[in-house]
């Protein structure tokens, strides 16, 4: 016979892991899920320090995965997540790229108001959080806070190595005047 009572309520634990372990494992999760491996390195488009442009920065599968995190309803996004970008379409990702970081909490929270691009690509937040020697020696006047321990390292969030001439192509474009 079943019953008419409701199920008693579970009790679930309050405590939540970090977000940005959160937004990690659903990363790795729908990774794994789109066949990318951990050690396998993403293409690049343009063979590295050529003539960039941001179609095909945007279009390699590093830049694709931007997209679990920074769009709308992303299945990644959650609180803490950087909030200007939206890499859901070509357009939109260029057009908010230019933008200022928001949303940022905790230890990055002194990166907000940073410009993602920045006058070069030494002075892009965007840079900076794909580069570790950009990371390191990120310091901008006018935001004392944003400095290489506020800003989170994604190449962790990409699940696969960041070719160096992938990466090249993106500091081209962006010392270019990100055309």
């Amino acid at each position: 016979m079943i019953s008419a009572e409701p199920l008693p309520a579970r009790s679930f634990s309050a405590r939540r892991p970090p977000a940005g372990l959160r937004a990690l494992i659903l990363l790795c999760c729908s990774s794994l899920g789109a066949g990318l491996g951990c050690s396998e390195a993403l293409e690049d488009p343009l063979g590295g320090g050529g003539d960039a442009d941001f179609g095909s920065i945007y279009s390699s599968a590093a830049f694709q995965e931007c997209s679990g995190c920074h769009a709308p309803d992303a299945p990644g996004r959650t609180q803490g997540t950087e909030a200007t970008q939206d890499w859901s379409t070509e357009a939109s990702a260029r057009r908010t790229l230019r933008g200022s970081a928001s949303g940022l909490i905790g230890n990055f929270e002194g990166c907000n108001g940073v410009p993602l691009l920045g006058s070069s690509s030494s002075q892009s937040l965007l840079v900076a959080a794909l580069d570790f020697d950009v990371r390191q020696n990120f310091e901008l006047s006018a935001f004392p806070d944003c400095t290489g321990d506020a800003i989170a390292d994604q190449t962790n969030n990409i699940m696969a190595s960041l070719s160096d001439g992938l990466l090249q192509d993106l500091k081209d474009w962006i010392d270019a005047g990100a055309p």
